[in-house]
């Protein structure tokens, strides 16, 4: 049995980041939330492609066209619950990268995107990966994370 690991560090822009682990009930809404969202996605896939689908076969661009689907509502929901396990390594100790009323808990974060996007998946990735694992979609979201390094 692999030990429980509560948390990852990733360095994004030249800046060294701590993504933690969701409470278990963020996680669980996490889920249903990302898995209704992605649904219509992940149907359209299967029924291109067949029962065995292959991640080589998926089109990236219809993809990225229902993920535009997402409400401003729904995507500020999830970036937020994803930023608020993000902290910088700082050299007084970790500093939350999104405080609890919303702003921002480190310096110059407010206008880099890159930056916001790149956490936003590690803290995804980090708390949903398993999740899917043996499903198919642990490949793609792994594959995600991997390439969203720096």
């Amino acid at each position: 049995m692999q030990p429980k690991v509560s948390y990852k560090d990733v360095e994004v822009n030249g800046r060294k980041f701590r993504v933690k682990k969701f409470t278990a009930r963020v996680g669980s809404f996490m889920i249903v939330k990302l898995t209704s969202l992605l649904a219509p996605i992940f149907s359209s896939i299967r029924s291109n492609t067949g029962d065995d689908f292959n991640v080589e076969d998926m089109d990236i661009a219809g993809i990225l066209g229902q993920l535009s689907n997402i409400s401003e509502k729904d995507f500020d929901y999830i970036q937020e619950q994803a930023l608020k396990v993000c902290y910088e390594h700082l050299p007084s100790g970790l500093a939350p990268v999104l405080n609890e009323n919303g702003t921002f808990g480190v310096l110059d974060l407010e206008e880099d995107a890159a930056t916001i996007m790149t956490l936003t998946i590690h803290a995804l990735g980090f708390n949903l990966t398993s999740f899917f694992q043996g499903s198919g979609l642990s490949g793609l979201v792994g594959g995600l994370i991997s390439s969203r390094q720096d």
